[in-house]
């Protein structure tokens, strides 16, 4: 393959990569720019070893440095929904018995609430966990 013909794999990986942004089209489109150089210098004359050399750069490339750059690209998600009420203090609108179901106000939403402790009535709890569609709750440490 030509200088410019690895050039266009290497545009097309890019744009591949735009569009799904997972950082794995990144790196063939890194690897097919080294490649395409190393043809415009007249390094790789074969088209056998063009592949080779294009593919060993693409591993390491994936092995070594996709997961320093995931690290950094993550963003720190905040909990959405449900899994947002973990840690959420609230009042329990009515008796909870262990093994019973009871009701908990929490952010202004009433929620059917599981404890494994005895919560009487108005008393602050807090979510501790989610089950299904019940928040599992405990008395709040004030």
């Amino acid at each position: 393959m030509t200088f410019l013909e690895w050039i266009l794999v290497a545009i097309v990986c890019g744009a591949i990569e735009i569009f799904t942004a997972g950082f794995w089209f990144l790196w063939l489109a890194i690897a097919g720019v080294i490649v395409a150089l190393l043809v415009q210098f007249g390094l790789l004359p074969a088209l056998e070893l063009q592949l080779l050399i294009f593919a060993v750069i693409t591993l390491l490339f994936i092995i070594f440095t996709r997961p320093l750059i995931m690290k950094f690209v993550r963003s720190n998600d905040t909990a959405s929904n449900v899994k947002a009420l973990i840690g959420q203090h609230g009042i329990a609108l009515s008796r909870i018995e262990p093994m019973q179901f009871g009701q908990v106000k929490v952010n202004g939403e009433v929620w059917t609430a599981i404890a494994e402790e005895e919560l009487e009535e108005n008393t602050r709890v807090e979510v501790i966990g989610i089950d299904g569609v019940k928040l599992l709750v405990k008395k709040a440490s004030t």
